[in-house]
């Protein structure tokens, strides 16, 4: 493909679609080399679905051991690969610091380590949005816990938890799963997480002696005993107005 004043490439297409509708095109360019073109692509009005009415809704808690919770008892674990990849990318910048300033060898270290980011950005995009995909399929109604992420990250004690917190990436999380569900005319609902984690699913008490340590909430009011990851998945439901059957074989 040739463009104006750029030149030619030669492109790798995932999609088909009509070069006749193609109305602009986009060049990025990223700090690891790789060029994308972008094509965007007028296509013609639809008849638009009229949109169903609700009937099935997911909570999702979203967590630094688990990523994701949901409410029916499935759980998405947390790769890390931040933390995972955290020794590759040290040796990748002392190299680069080495280097002579935008000599040759500068330039290569400085593309090897945008490369190793830029793995890490795309995994976690590839992740989010498959789960948001499976989920936007099976649901109707998603409900979320409204996260104020840089609080947690600035109360965050130790270096370790701060670091697995970045990782997680729980605003971009949020941003995909909620565009995976708007994008098919679901419900996206944003609750309070104001103690998601200590309130008791069944009777709506507040266990003020749970600590991030315990992994199992009991209610110390009704007895009632769960995960706590899934036990907050609950209470959010809960929150927006949506309570799952009682013959959920997570209860």
């Amino acid at each position: 493909m040739q463009l104006s004043k750029i030149g030619f490439f030669t492109l790798i297409i995932h999609r088909d679609f009509p070069l006749e509708r193609v109305s602009r095109v986009r060049v990025k360019l990223y700090p690891s080399g790789k060029i994308y073109l972008v094509f965007l692509v007028v296509e013609p009005e639809a008849q638009k679905e009229q949109p169903r009415e609700p009937r099935r809704a997911v909570g999702v808690d979203l967590g630094i051991g688990r990523l994701a919770t949901l409410s029916d008892g499935r759980i998405l674990g947390n790769p890390r690969p931040l933390e995972r990849s955290l020794e590759r990318i040290r040796v990748l910048q002392r190299n680069l610091s080495r280097k002579r300033f935008l000599s040759k060898n500068w330039l290569k270290a400085k593309r090897k380590l945008a490369k190793e980011h830029e793995y890490l950005k795309d995994f976690r995009r590839d992740l989010f949005f498959k789960l948001g995909a499976l989920l936007a399929q099976e649901y109707d109604v998603l409900v979320l816990e409204d996260l104020d992420v840089q609080g947690l990250i600035q109360r965050g004690e130790a270096k370790r938890r701060r670091m697995r917190l970045y990782d997680s990436s729980f605003s971009e999380i949020r941003r995909i799963l909620e565009w995976e569900f708007r994008k098919r005319g679901r419900v996206v609902l944003a609750v309070p997480a104001f103690n998601s984690s200590r309130e008791c699913f069944l009777c709506g008490e507040i266990n003020r002696g749970l600590t991030l340590e315990d992994r199992v909430f009991h209610c110390p009011h009704c007895g009632f005993t769960l995960d706590r990851d899934l036990n907050a998945s609950l209470v959010l439901l809960k929150r927006a107005g949506w309570v799952p059957p009682f013959q959920c074989a997570c209860l």
